[in-house]
């Protein structure tokens, strides 16, 4: 016998050896004594690396087609991304809205202290508030902020409220008209001119406004302007506004102004800050920013309090 055809004679034995061998193992016993924590250490995991072509191994890689495979719109759902992006745009949002009406009510707050010392008038801060809404002890947060939710909202938030209303409802105004010119030029093919000064259009303006306002009152108690300041329009003793006194406040309110505003300046003198349509209508305008209280800084809120906060 030749040496190639030993060595063929050999290999398969060799092989059919190998095979029974093999086929007499049970994987689970072997791997039940090998100690891994032990194998480990007897690795050089630096030397391993060492060995692994990277690039090579990148290159083998088909990104277009793992991309194709893979569900990225799930990948990001799981990852929380979306919930954290929407958190942290909240809370930002949340905090810039508080700051900007924490200025306001601390001129407001300041404001009324100083009327207050003028008039010779003595009251709580934190208790001046229509009945319902009225506590005999002040609520003041873990970091010394005073709470004044519920209080008797002064001239200076209001104020600004319906300016922010009034340019809304100006804006809303001039994006119909320019609606209308604009469908005018797309479907007629001419321009349509309107003149916002005409008779009809301003009384459809004035009765578009007082439908705006009060609906905004009866449904939500606020319009978009006290809402964005964190004003609430409620019953004289601190109960939801009722649809007929929401009518009221809002016939009432141009009378109010038109009296050279001294209807509205009336919110300056009287003790629970209402105006003359808050008094035809039996309501009154109380700080509220919910969902988050309305405190005032810690400074003014010791002021207040006449002594430290803890």
């Amino acid at each position: 016998m030749t040496g190639p055809e030993q060595q063929s004679v050999l290999g398969r034995l060799t092989g059919a050896v190998t095979g029974k061998v093999l086929d007499t193992i049970d994987p689970d016993t072997v791997l039940d004594h090998i100690d891994v924590n032990a194998l480990l250490d007897r690795i050089d995991v630096d030397r391993l690396l060492d060995r692994v072509d990277v690039e090579r191994l990148l290159a083998r890689v088909d990104i277009d087609k793992l991309l194709a495979t893979a569900d990225v719109e799930a990948l990001v759902r799981r990852s929380g991304v979306p919930d954290i992006v929407a958190a942290s745009t909240g809370r930002f949002a949340g905090s810039a809205l508080d700051l900007a009406r924490r200025q306001v009510l601390v001129v407001d707050v300041v404001a009324g202290q100083v009327l207050d010392a003028l008039l010779r008038r003595k009251r709580r801060i934190w208790s001046h508030a229509p009945p319902l809404l009225r506590t005999e002890e002040p609520r003041v947060g873990a970091d010394g902020r005073l709470d004044v939710s519920g209080r008797y909202a002064g001239v200076v938030p209001r104020a600004i409220a319906v300016l922010v209303d009034a340019w809304a409802m100006l804006t809303a105004g001039t994006l119909v008209l320019a609606g209308i010119d604009y469908l005018g030029r797309t479907v007629l093919d001419r321009s349509i001119t309107v003149d916002a000064s005409a008779p009809g259009w301003v009384a459809a303006f004035v009765a578009t406004g007082f439908l705006f306002v009060f609906l905004c009152l009866e449904v939500a108690g606020r319009t978009p302007g006290k809402a964005l300041l964190g004003l609430r329009v409620v019953s004289w003793d601190g109960s939801p506004l009722r649809p007929g006194a929401a009518l009221a406040r809002t016939l009432m309110f141009p009378v109010s102004l038109g009296l050279g505003g001294l209807g509205c300046l009336l919110a300056v003198v009287q003790r629970d800050r209402r105006a003359l349509h808050d008094l035809v209508a039996r309501s009154a305008v109380v700080h509220d920013w919910t969902p988050r209280a309305a405190e005032l800084p810690v400074a003014l809120s010791t002021s207040l309090l006449g002594a430290s906060i803890p």
